[in-house]
């Protein structure tokens, strides 16, 4: 460990075992490991609840203790009252998108100036409509009712100016609504609010399975559905299956009245018996141009995440970049855990350096074989032009206050003491970074030296190292 403790951090998340260990857990491992742990302002204790597997393929189980590589690890589960939950049956819902913007209109965002214009449109035909009819009819009948049926004539044409003008203006005013107060900033005009979308991948993946699966029977040629045997093995199959749904609400409903006769909220028994995994990606680059919607998805994750029972992962998939950064979109990820939802980190193809950093806070670190992962380290580079700039003869002047307000620059002379400050402040940031590694890892506080020394690895290697999980 070097200069930095968790209080620096803000890395005073509750490490209890509860919190950091698989949740494919046998018996053996899971008695007795309900707790109830302190909130940080000390409100109110939070009793935790073993979750039952999710079907996040993140979260596959335990991490092997073995020196050998497994790529595949069979896990197992035995099935225990405590351990109970409710598996429904597989079948389509319906749609998967439930929340597009932060409005509860379907998903769709309202524009008072397009509704205006569109309203405008309607009474416009009708008054077209009307004044024709009048016009029309009253034609040979006097003077007075060809007068109104030209004022009528007059009022729609301006109405239909007004209309035009209306879905002109709603158009180039997305986001504008009436009286809302939501929309983007006025104080920072080039402030957009992200707006997040919430889907249920279960349904997606089911729907598909299901297709598949009908359309792969048509396919296949069924050369047995004739024999008697298979047709009565079919018939019981299918009776089996409707009786084994049929035992299992009623024994949902069982548990379900048992709580709601101890006072448990109906919110927090439907929490209770379907438990859920938040999926979230994060492409990185350099600059982190995407953190404001990062910050958005953890937030939603914070308050509606259940503690203790819910899970998140976050695929990640960054090579690194600025250091401040990435470091305040880890501290977003640091927010999860916090909150004591679990979070699990899956690298498909990278994770390095400040990608890294971001996924180290992580309770647990899944990454493919072949991905990199690793690169502790820190790194500049500055181009220096002021040679080229004396050889033709070019003043460019720098001006400063104080000693190291510039070390090394693109038009400055380059010292030695320059150059022995600007080592200086990239060790000072390699050891925060390292430390910050080892705080959120504890399982390589004492071999941070050992791998925080700039270098990479594949995830096959860096799981030996304790990397990776």
């Amino acid at each position: 460990m070097g200069r930095f403790k968790p209080d620096d951090f803000g890395y005073d998340f509750a490490s209890t075992e509860e919190e950091t260990v698989s949740l494919v857990l046998d018996k053996t491992k899971n008695e007795g490991s309900d707790k109830k742990t302190q909130t940080k302002d000390g409100a109110a204790d939070a009793t935790r609840i073993k979750s039952p597997p999710t079907t996040a393929a993140a979260a596959s189980g335990d991490v092997a203790t073995s020196g050998a590589y497994k790529l595949y690890e069979e896990q197992s589960q035995k099935e225990t009252d405590g351990d109970y939950k409710y598996q429904p049956a597989k079948f389509y819902r319906g749609g998967e998108s439930f929340v597009v913007s932060d409005d509860a209109l379907g998903g769709m965002s309202v524009n008072g100036l397009e509704c205006l214009g569109a309203i405008c449109c309607c009474f416009t035909a009708a008054l077209v409509t009307a004044g024709g009819i009048i016009i029309a009819y009253e034609q040979y009948k006097g003077e007075l009712s060809l007068f109104v049926g030209v004022i009528l004539l007059v009022l729609a044409a301006g109405t239909c100016l007004c209309s035009c003008c209306a879905l002109c203006i709603g158009s180039s005013t997305d986001g504008f609504d009436l009286g809302s107060g939501s929309g983007d900033s006025k104080a920072d005009p080039n402030h957009r609010e992200v707006k997040v979308r919430l889907r249920r991948l279960n349904d997606r993946y089911e729907k598909g399975c299901m297709k598949a699966e009908d359309t792969l029977g048509r396919v296949r040629l069924d050369v047995v559905g004739h024999i008697k045997e298979v047709k009565e093995a079919a018939s019981k199959e299918a009776k089996e299956k409707k009786e084994s749904e049929k035992k299992n609400r009623e024994e949902l409903e069982k548990r379900v009245k048992k709580d709601i006769e101890a006072g448990i909220p109906v919110k927090t028994i439907r929490q209770k018996y379907r438990p859920v995994t938040f999926y979230v990606e994060f492409h990185g680059d350099p600059f982190v141009s995407k953190l404001e919607l990062l910050r958005k998805q953890v937030s939603l994750v914070v308050n509606l995440g259940r503690p203790g029972h819910d899970q998140c992962v976050v695929a990640i998939t960054s090579p690194g970049g600025g250091v401040s950064q990435y470091g305040l979109a880890a501290s977003q990820l640091v927010r999860i855990r916090k909150a004591g939802i679990q979070l699990i980190v899956c690298v498909d193809s990278i994770a390095a350096s400040g990608g890294y950093m971001m996924a180290s806070v992580a309770d647990k670190i899944c990454a493919a074989p072949f991905a990199v992962v690793g690169s502790i380290g820190v790194v500049t580079h500055i181009p220096n032009v002021q040679r080229f700039l004396n050889e033709h003869k070019i003043d460019a002047y720098l001006m400063t206050a104080g000693n190291y307000k510039r070390t090394i620059d693109v038009i400055g002379e380059v010292t030695e003491e320059g150059k022995a400050k600007l080592t200086e402040q990239l060790d000072d940031i390699h050891i925060a970074f390292k430390d910050h590694v080892a705080l959120s890892r504890p399982k390589l506080r004492e071999k941070i030296e050992e791998v925080g020394t700039g270098e990479h690895w594949l995830a096959v290697q860096a799981k030996e190292k304790g990397l990776v999980d």
